[in-house]
């Protein structure tokens, strides 16, 4: 590094790496010669260079951070109004403005939960809340209308196609038996193959397949072009075998995992209701702590599931939101578990026999429309008589004697 010199005798200054013999200028002998000090800072220091380039570093981060943060509110809106947009897709709701998109997703998403594996509701957290790589240990479910008015339940897939991540949202009937809509997307596809998938050509042909298989399971998936054998079977894109087989592995693996917590695809009526859980309640015997499932808070036993099982609605003690509107006593294996039931409901006391084996149709007492007894002693098996006397003889009016009941 060059070091600055005075000469006393020429006044003059010059560099050198070291003290010269002589000036340079004058000749003068290195008596008239003194190195002049620097005051200043050494710009072509290391220690310069280190200090500068830190100072850089500092101020760009605080410059791009504080960018960041007034920009993030507007990103957020945007991220939130795409993936709501995405969601009305698959409700067959496309092509709005951005301006639209809030008012229509408040207008068709009636309600929102978010599900365990095992069937519990999450209490305080919202399903739109739920990001795509939380889904397989969260299911979160909205409960909506399609463009046309049904009711439908939009599930939220994951998967993973050649090139990084799929995801998608399938609107499906109520019961989990018909898709409604579908809407898929991805982070890295092939451009004019794997994309296609985010195309509506691709997605429409999900409208209208059914979901279920002869064996009660998810069949939904998706095929390689021109392969596919039955409804539940989509053509995949042309020249994107691993994307299509990514897409039916999601569909098929998701919609299954929905089905096991929504416990076998009888979500319809308040099923997403966040309702407190039965064993919480003191007086609770749900050996495995799921969620209540019938209006009186109870569990269900062995023998009658409420989430799913229509013969449970046959109980009074039990009734079902989401299977009220089944009828009493509409399986048979159901009256022949809980023969209590044929006591109880005026549909059981008909001609199907082989409802209730344990007791023969009778004549309820009070029973608009119950079947009329073919002889007294069918009647009065139960101990109760017809008053409108019709139990083998006229004019009977409610005298067991007469009926011949002993």
């Amino acid at each position: 590094m060059a070091k600055k010199f005075l000469c006393s005798q020429c006044g003059q200054t010059f560099e050198a790496a070291s003290m010269p013999d002589k000036c340079p200028i004058c000749g003068a002998d290195t008596s008239h010669l003194s190195e002049v000090k620097s005051k200043g800072i050494n710009t072509n220091g290391n220690v310069y260079t280190i200090c500068y380039a830190a100072v850089m570093v500092v101020i760009v981060a605080f410059l791009l951070a504080f960018v960041s943060s007034a920009l993030k509110p507007a990103q957020d809106a945007n991220v939130a109004i795409d993936k709501k947009s995405q969601i009305l897709a698959s409700l067959n709701v496309r092509g709005l403005a951005k301006s639209e998109v809030e008012g229509k997703y408040n207008e068709l998403i009636q309600e929102t939960c978010v599900l365990t594996p095992d069937g519990q509701v999450v209490e305080g957290e919202d399903a739109f809340g739920v990001e795509t790589k939380e889904i397989g240990e969260k299911f979160p479910v909205y409960k909506a209308k399609t463009a046309d008015g049904a009711e439908a339940l939009v599930l939220p897939l994951k998967g993973r196609g050649l090139w990084g991540g799929l995801w998608g949202y399938v609107a499906v009937t109520p019961d989990l038996q018909k898709v409604l809509g579908a809407y898929f997307d991805h982070e890295s596809e092939t451009a004019g193959l794997g994309a296609l998938i985010k195309e509506a050509k691709f997605q429409e042909q999900f409208i209208g397949r059914p979901v279920m298989g002869p064996d009660g399971n998810v069949a939904l998936t998706v095929v390689k072009k021109g392969a596919s054998e039955g409804d539940t079977q989509v053509d995949g894109v042309t020249g994107a075998t691993l994307t299509s087989k990514g897409v039916g592995e999601m569909v098929l693996t998701g919609i299954q995992q929905y089905v096991n917590a929504l416990g076998g695809a009888k979500p319809a009526g308040d099923c997403c209701k966040k309702t407190e859980k039965c064993c919480d309640k003191p007086d609770c015997t749900c050996a495995e702590k799921k969620q209540c499932a019938c209006k009186d808070g109870s569990c269900g036993d062995e023998a009658c599931n409420c989430a799913s099982d229509a013969k449970c609605c046959a109980r009074e003690e039990c009734p079902c939101a989401c299977c009220e509107k089944a009828a009493p006593c509409e399986k048979a294996e159901g009256c022949a578990q809980l023969p209590e039931c044929c006591q109880k409901h005026e549909a059981c006391c008909d001609e199907k026999a082989d409802c209730c084996p344990q007791q023969k149709p009778c004549c309820k007492e009070g029973a608009e429309t119950a079947h009329k007894c073919k002889s007294g002693n069918d009647c009065c098996k139960s101990g109760v008589c017809d008053k409108s006397g019709s139990c083998g003889k006229p004019g009977c009016d409610g005298d067991k004697a007469c009926c011949g009941h002993k």
